[in-house]
């Protein structure tokens, strides 16, 4: 019984931690030097996966934090992108699903994969991945109703049909040449590969390219080492 008590004291603790932790997130990126993306653009939609049940964990991991942060000069590109985007197609914006990400919040999934073959799509929970260092952004495009276009795979899938290479540094050409060969062998449709190229165009043009895994993650066309070298590692 005594084991017991403790244990469930523990987790109490454990929960009251995270619990201020999280709510402590909004704070804390803005001592970091990052700026919530709506602040430049409002226009721009914001929907956290993380801070909401829809997710590859299964858990709300974000707590009450709302808003996507990113590094400003990061954030510059998204916007950017957005701009690039409505010229092309006045109903369509870009919605957010994941931006800057606590440490805390990497450690708890690299957790929730470990030992899986998973493991490959989730950064070390202790060095950190792009997303822990504010400039990796994972997003899609909405119509004029709000709704995601067609990407051919939701957010988190973790199959081959949401791949856009076999191997980072290809060059856009390469990356549209592997989703039309994704097509071809029916793995997505022919609206979600063309949904798929206007996103990796728009993002190209403002200096980003996709993680090969990922559809929806975008990232500097810089190496791990070198982003680990110019930037902050988020440690709360």
């Amino acid at each position: 019984m005594g084991k017991r008590i403790i244990f469930s004291i523990l987790c109490l603790v454990w929960a009251f931690t995270a619990a201020a932790q999280q709510a402590n997130f909004d704070a804390k990126m803005l001592q970091y030097g990052l700026v919530d993306v709506q602040t430049l653009d409002k226009e721009i939609g914001v929907e956290l996966k993380y801070a909401t049940e829809d997710n590859f964990v299964g858990k709300n991991m974000y707590g009450t934090l709302k808003k996507a942060y990113l590094l400003p000069h990061f954030a510059k590109r998204v916007v950017q992108a957005q701009r690039i985007l409505r010229e092309q197609h006045p109903d369509y914006s870009l919605l957010i699903y994941d931006a800057a990400r606590p440490l805390s919040v990497q450690l708890e999934m690299r957790q929730a994969v470990e030992g899986t073959p998973y493991t490959v799509y989730v950064a070390d929970g202790t060095r950190g991945g792009r997303h822990n260092y504010g400039v990796a952004v994972d997003l899609t495009i909405v119509d004029g109703k709000g709704k995601p276009l067609d990407m051919g795979a939701e957010f988190d899938d973790f199959t081959q049909k949401a791949w856009v290479g076999e191997k980072n540094a290809f060059s856009l050409a390469e990356y549209k040449a592997y989703v039309e060969m994704l097509r071809r062998k029916g793995l997505i449709s022919d609206e979600a590969a063309r949904n798929r190229t206007l996103l990796l165009e728009i993002m190209d043009s403002v200096g980003l390219r996709p993680y090969v895994r990922e559809w929806w993650h975008y990232q500097e066309k810089i190496s791990m080492p070198a982003t680990r070298e110019r930037y902050k590692l988020l440690e709360f």
